[in-house]
C-alpha cells in the first residue's frame, strides 16, 4: 500500500524551537524576502523579480533583469506563503499573494506561456536553449507553488494559469509529429507535473512527466541536436565545456548508478523519478533510484547532508570526494535530498531514508539562514579560515558570514518553503498504518487517527507519543544517529523490534501513552580510509546534530587542535548570542598545539596543552561575526 504524505492542515509542528523557526519564517523571512524581490532591502543584491513581471505584463517600461531563472524565485516564495496560510490563516499575507499571483496571470501570453526572461529580452527565443534557458524549469516552480495554493486557500486562480501553461507545453512537447521531443537542462517540472497530475487528476500531466523522464539521455542527444540549429544562442557561456553528464542526460535516467554532474538538476530528477516508480510501479526505474541514493549516501555526501563538492558547476564529482574547506554543499541540493529522500521512503517504506533527510535538514538546511532570518548561505563549508578567501581565487565561492540575499537567490526562498512544509515531511499514511517520520513536538490526524508527540528531540533524548484512533499500524522511526533505547506502552516495558527502521506497533490505540528514550551521547564519528582528507580527523555528533567549533570560543588557528577522543564528551553552556531553549554546547577533551615562534619554518618542536574544545550545533555556525570554523579536526586515536 502506498504511503502518502499527510495535508499540512492536518499536522501541527510545534515546541520551542520549531516554534522559533515556524514563527521566523512566517513573520521574518516571508516580508523580508517580498522586500526582496520587490529591490527595498537596503545593501542586498537587487532581484528584478517583480519588476519583470510587471513589464512582461505590460504595467512598467524597462529591460528584463537578473538570472533567467529569476521567475522562480518568486514561484518559491509564493509556495512557502501556501504552506504557511495552510498552517497560519492570514488574510493579509493571503491578499498579498493573490495580487502577486494576479501579476503573473497578467504576464501570461495568451496561449498559456510565462517567462518573463523571454517575454521581455527574447521574444523569439522560447524553447531555443532547453539546455541553458530553464522555461521548463521555472514552469515546473510555477505549477509546485499554484498546487500548494489551492491545497491552502481551496481557490483556483492560480492554479487555473498553471494548467494553462501545463496544457500548453504539453501542445509543444512529446513524440507525437510536429512536437519538439526536447527536455530541459534543469530538471523541476518533472515533480511539478506528477504534483499536479495528482491534483487534477489528468493523466496527460503524468504521461508527460513520464515522457521528459524517459526521453532523456537517448541518442542522437537534443542538446547536440539544439546547438546545432542557427536560432540556438548561448547563455551561460561557462557551462559549454560541461558533458552531457553534468545535466544527467548522459544515458537514459533508467540506466543511471551514479550520481553525475549538477547536485540539484540530480536530486529533482531523482526526485521526478522515485514518483513515477511508485505510481508506474516501473521496476526499472525503482531500481535506479535504489542505485543513485546508494552511490550518495554512501559516497558522495557530507556528514551534514551536504552534497555537491564541486564549485565548478555546482556539482557531484566522485566517490569520496569531500574537501572541507573548498566544498560547494549548496543549500538547494541538501532541499533536493530531502525531496528525493522523502519519496524514496513512500516507495521502499524504509526509515532510512527518513535518517538522511533529517540529518540534510538539521544540519546544512537549517545552516543556510541566519537566526534573524534576513541573511541566507549559499555555499555550506564544513572548513572555514576567513582570512584566505579574500585573495585566493579557490575559495571565492565561500563566504565567512551569510549575505542578506544574492545574484542567484535560489536558496533562500528554497529553504524557507522546506521549513514551512516540514509536515509534509514528518509523517506518512496508508490504509492500514500511519508512519512517524521526524519526531517533532506538535499533533497529526490522519482520519480517526491522532497522535500527539512531546519531545524536544533531537536536542532531547526522549518522546511521549499519546496516540488514537483505534486499530493500525503505527510505525515508529527508531533513528540511526539517536537509536531507542527503551519503550514503554502505559509504562509498562515493551522490546524493541525493527521492521526496515520502524518500531511497528499493531494494536487497538484508544489514547495510549508510548514513551520513547533515544540515546543522544555525544560521539566521535571518523571517516573511510577512502575519504583522505579526513584521514586522522573526526567530528562530533549528537544524535543527527553535527557540531563545530568556532574562533570566538576557541581562539584562532583552529587546525592546532587535536581531540582527545579516549574521552567522553560533556555538555556544556551555550553561548548566551546562540542560547536556543533546549539546546546545548558540547565540551571535548582535547589538546592544542602551542607553537613558540613565528618564523614560517623551524626546527623547534611545538608544545601539547591539555584544554577542553567548545563545539556548537553546526547550523548555528556564523551568528557571531566573521570567523575560522571547523567540523572536522585531528585526534589523538590511542588505544
Amino acid at each position: 500500500m502506498r504511503i502518502k504524505p499527510l495535508p499540512l492542515q492536518d499536522v501541527t509542528i510545534g515546541g520551542s524551537f520549531w516554534n522559533r523557526y515556524m514563527d521566523l519564517v512566517r513573520q521574518e523571512v516571508i516580508p523580508y524576502q517580498w522586500e526582496a524581490l520587490n529591490d527595498r532591502v537596503t545593501d542586498a543584491a537587487p532581484s528584478g523579480c517583480i519588476k519583470n513581471f510587471e513589464i512582461a505584463a505590460g504595467k512598467r517600461q524597462g529591460d528584463f533583469y537578473g538570472m533567467c531563472f529569476q521567475d522562480s524565485d518568486l514561484y518559491k516564495w509564493l509556495e512557502c506563503v501556501a504552506y504557511s496560510l495552510a498552517i497560519y490563516p492570514d488574510a493579509e499575507l493571503e491578499k498579498l499573494a493573490d495580487i502577486a499571483i494576479e501579476l503573473i496571470g497578467a504576464a501570461q501570453s495568451p496561449d498559456g506561456y510565462i517567462n518573463t526572461y523571454y517575454t521581455i529580452k527574447e521574444p523569439q527565443g522560447r524553447w531555443t536553449n532547453l539546455q541553458h534557458g530553464h522555461e521548463l524549469y521555472c514552469a515546473g516552480h510555477l505549477i509546485e507553488a499554484a498546487v500548494a495554493y489551492h491545497e491552502a486557500t481551496n481557490k483556483t486562480a492560480f492554479l487555473d494559469i498553471a494548467t494553462r501553461f501545463a496544457d500548453y507545453i504539453d501542445s509543444v512537447f512529446g513524440l507525437d509529429k510536429g512536437k519538439m521531443n526536447g527536455y530541459p537542462g534543469h530538471q523541476e517540472i518533472e515533480l511539478a507535473l506528477f504534483k499536479l497530475y495528482e491534483t487534477t487528476g489528468e493523466k496527460r500531466y503524468l504521461n508527460l512527466a513520464a515522457y521528459f523522464i524517459n526521453e532523456r539521455g537517448k541518442s542522437p542527444h537534443y542538446f547536440d541536436v539544439e546547438e546545432s540549429k542557427t536560432e540556438y544562442k548561448e547563455i551561460f557561456p561557462e557551462l559549454t565545456h560541461f558533458g552531457r553528464d553534468y545535466y544527467q542526460a548522459q544515458i537514459p535516467p533508467v540506466e543511471q548508478r551514479t550520481a553525475t554532474g549538477h547536485s540539484v538538476r540530480a536530486t529533482y530528477m531523482y526526485a521526478a523519478m522515485a514518483d513515477l516508480a511508485v505510481e508506474l510501479s516501473d521496476k526499472a526505474l525503482a531500481t535506479a533510484c535504489d542505485a543513485l541514493y546508494d552511490d550518495i549516501t554512501t559516497k558522495q555526501m557530507y556528514i551534514t547532508g551536504a552534497i555537491g563538492s564541486a564549485a565548478a558547476g555546482e556539482r557531484f564529482t566522485s566517490a569520496y570526494d569531500l574537501p572541507n574547506d573548498l566544498v560547494y554543499g549548496e543549500t538547494c541540493a541538501s532541499v533536493g535530498l530531502m525531496m528525493f529522500c522523502r519519496r524514496m521512503n513512500i516507495l521502499r517504506g524504509k526509515a532510512d531514508y527518513a535518517d538522511t533527510m533529517e540529518l540534510a535538514l538539521y544540519n546544512t538546511v537549517l545552516a543556510g539562514m541566519s537566526l534573524t532570518g534576513k541573511e541566507f548561505f549559499y555555499v555550506n563549508p564544513l572548513e572555514v579560515e576567513p582570512k584566505k578567501i579574500p585573495l585566493n581565487p579557490n575559495y571565492k565561492h565561500v563566504k565567512p558570514e551569510r549575505p542578506k540575499w544574492f545574484d542567484c537567490a535560489c536558496c533562500p526562498s528554497n529553504l524557507a518553503r522546506t521549513v514551512m512544509g516540514l509536515g509534509l515531511y514528518a509523517y506518512g499514511s496508508t490504509d492500514t498504518g500511519l508512519y512517524v517520520n521526524l519526531y517533532c513536538q506538535g499533533e497529526a490526524r490522519d482520519g480517526k487517527r491522532q497522535v500527539e508527540v512531546t519531545t524536544a528531540y533531537p536536542f532531547g533524548d526522549t518522546a511521549t507519543l499519546t496516540v488514537h484512533g483505534g486499530e493500525y499500524s503505527l510505525y515508529l522511526r527508531n533513528p540511526q544517529y539517536a537509536p531507542v533505547k527503551t519503550l514503554t506502552i502505559d509504562g509498562k516495558p515493551e522490546a524493541i523490534q525493527t521492521e526496515n527502521g520502524y518500531i511497528v506497533l499493531n494494536r487497538n490505540f484508544q489514547g495510549n501513552k508510548i514513551e520513547l528514550t533515544f540515546d543522544m551521547t555525544p560521539g566521535y564519528v571518523y571517516c573511510a580510509g577512502e575519504l583522505q582528507y579526513n584521514t586522522g580527523k573526526a567530528a562530533v555528533m549528537s544524535g543527527p546534530i553535527v557540531y563545530c567549533a568556532e574562533e570566538v570560543d576557541n581562539g584562532p588557528l583552529l587546525s592546532g587542535y587535536v581531540l582527545d577522543d579516549n574521552q567522553p564528551i560533556s555538555r556544556a553552556d551555550m553561548p548566551r548570542e546562540l542560547s536556543l531553549a533546549g539546546i546545548s554546547a558540547l565540551a571535548a577533551p582535547a589538546y592544542r598545539y602551542e607553537h613558540n615562534t613565528g618564523d614560517l619554518y623551524s626546527k623547534e618542536k611545538p608544545g601539547l596543552q591539555p584544554c577542553n574544545v567548545r563545539l556548537i550545533p553546526y547550523f548555528l555556525w556564523a551568528n557571531r561575526g566573521v570567523n575560522e570554523m571547523r567540523v572536522f579536526m585531528h585526534t589523538l586515536q590511542q588505544s
